[in-house]
């Protein structure tokens, strides 16, 4: 993984990152697509800072993704 790709979880509040791929079952890439977030798509980070939660806004929409699954979200 090059060094400018990070998990989600890990991108500071206001950033403004780009989806670089997710390691997701099928399920999980279905269901994410379905709410925007693929790799190539573009997403704001509101806030990293709560021990479970990470929110994120995508296509004008706030998305409260749980710790686990920022964790299998990487950003660019």
């Amino acid at each position: 993984m090059s060094a400018d790709i990070i998990p989600l979880y890990r991108a500071a509040a206001e950033a403004r990152v780009t989806i670089d791929s997710l390691d997701l079952g099928e399920n999980g890439l279905l269901r994410l697509s379905s709410m925007g977030l693929f790799p190539g798509a573009r997403v704001r980070v509101i806030d990293n800072s709560r021990p479970d939660t990470s929110i994120v806004e995508c296509r004008g929409t706030r998305l409260a993704l749980g710790r686990g699954l920022a964790h299998r979200i990487f950003v660019r």
